[in-house]
């Protein structure tokens, strides 16, 4: 009894194990004759013995459930990294998925507004072209013949119209022509003769908004033969340097306030027949008019323009006594005349065909005491781009001039017939 409650509680099966020892160490204890005490101390040993290997046998266990926890950790870490990796590795697919997405519709997004900027670009460019050419859509000008060179330089010429505000063109002719003038033309010539015309124009339009600015520059000159004149064998049946410049502001529709400048002169000597007096001389004379007034435009390539306030000036270079200045308004003994008055310029080009080109300006001007008409009509028939036929009507009265005696003014008329060459440029 002592012994087993010497025994740790170490459960049932412990206890059962230890009496089942200690019976069977009794006895042989006995039979060797082992006293009580050493019985005793064999049985502490023995108790000692076991718990020592209980000891060792629960630190191998718990080692065993250490290493298993530290497995488990590192393998639920290595899982746990490895998921981390596929979340991070999913999220960066995601990411890409969208940056993709986003990029396609900002390319969907770009392109939709390319297509709604470029309809406004072809609406912006239909309407100026609408504006410009008087059409509803881009065409030709009607023809007889076809010419593809001169259809790209009109496309070509259309094409620069429409991104730039600038105009122009120029036109070179030289042609050989029958000329009748009536005797008392102003400047001079032979009743009926043939010539040689050289001819030399440019045109220049500024337009944008509400501002128009029209810039002419014009040279000719014609050399005919003279049967009727003793003295010389060829005269200047036409000499004109002639600049016009044309500034308006529009405030209606068609309706311009405009102000114009005209310089208009003779650089050749035009000599009267079988006589050493000239009728025209080297800057003699010099004409100069300033328009001021309104511009109308109902259609295009027709415009009327009514100056209220008009100032003409006329100057003699030359005013000796080869020189007639009477002829020119200017009284004898002077060299300019200025006046003040008013006037209408009235110009149309109209174009029907390629191949017919027709343009006629009319000019008054009055002082309310005597009047000056000037009306010159051009028309070319094109052959070919090298080759033209023109027709030139020129009527005219002034009686602004000085008479002398019973003169009277009376009409003036040339006209003009030429055959030649002839180019444009654009």
């Amino acid at each position: 009894m002592l012994l087993l409650l010497l025994l740790p509680a170490a459960g049932q099966e412990a206890a059962d194990t230890v009496v089942q020892t200690v019976r069977t160490d009794t006895l042989r204890k006995q039979q060797a004759g082992v006293t009580a005490l050493q019985e005793a101390d064999l049985l502490l040993d023995m108790i000692a013995r076991q718990s020592q290997e209980k000891y060792v046998k629960d630190s191998l266990l718990r080692d065993s459930i250490a290493k298993r926890e530290a497995f488990l950790h590192d393998s639920l870490v290595m899982v746990l990294t490895e998921r981390d990796s596929l979340l991070r590795a999913m999220l960066r697919g995601v990411q890409d998925s969208l940056d993709i997405l986003l990029a396609a519709e900002r390319a969907q997004k770009a392109y939709e507004d390319s297509v709604q900027r470029d309809a406004y670009i072809r609406d912006s460019v239909a309407k100026q072209i609408t504006s410009e050419l008087g059409v509803q859509k881009l065409q030709l000008t009607p023809y007889l013949v076809k010419d593809s060179q001169e259809d790209a330089a009109e496309l070509k010429r259309m094409r620069k119209n429409i991104f730039s505000p600038w105009r122009s063109d120029a036109l070179v002719q030289v042609q050989f022509a029958e000329n009748y003038a009536t005797e008392n033309w102003y400047q001079g010539g032979n009743t009926f003769n043939f010539n040689l015309l050289m001819l030399a124009k440019g045109n220049a339009v500024y337009k944008k908004d509400n501002y128009v600015w029209e810039n002419v520059g014009e040279w000719r000159t014609g050399v005919a033969n003279s049967p009727n004149d003793t003295l010389r064998k060829y005269n200047i049946t036409d000499d004109l340097l002639r600049i016009y410049s044309k500034f308006g502001y529009q405030v209606f529709k068609n309706l311009y306030v405009s102000s114009s400048a005209e310089f208009k002169t003779s650089l050749w000597s035009v000599w009267n027949t079988n006589a050493n007096t000239v009728k025209t001389a080297f800057l003699t004379p010099i004409r100069f008019n300033l328009d001021l007034g309104l511009d109308y435009k109902p259609v295009t390539g027709l415009s009327i323009m009514v100056a209220p306030v008009s100032y003409k000036m006329i100057y003699a270079l030359y005013s000796d006594e080869r020189v007639n200045v009477k002829s020119f308004g200017i009284e004898e003994g002077k060299k300019i005349l200025n006046d003040v008055g008013s006037s209408m310029r009235v110009k149309w080009k109209w174009q029907p065909l390629r191949e017919i080109a027709l343009e006629t300006e009319f000019y008054l001007y009055t002082n309310y005491k005597r009047v000056e008409i000037d009306w010159q009509t051009d028309c070319n028939f094109i052959i070919n781009r090298f080759l033209t036929t023109r027709v030139s009507i020129h009527p005219r009265y002034d009686n602004t001039v000085i008479l002398t005696g019973d003169e009277k003014a009376k009409v003036q008329f040339k006209e003009m017939i030429s055959v030649g060459f002839s180019h444009k440029f654009n």
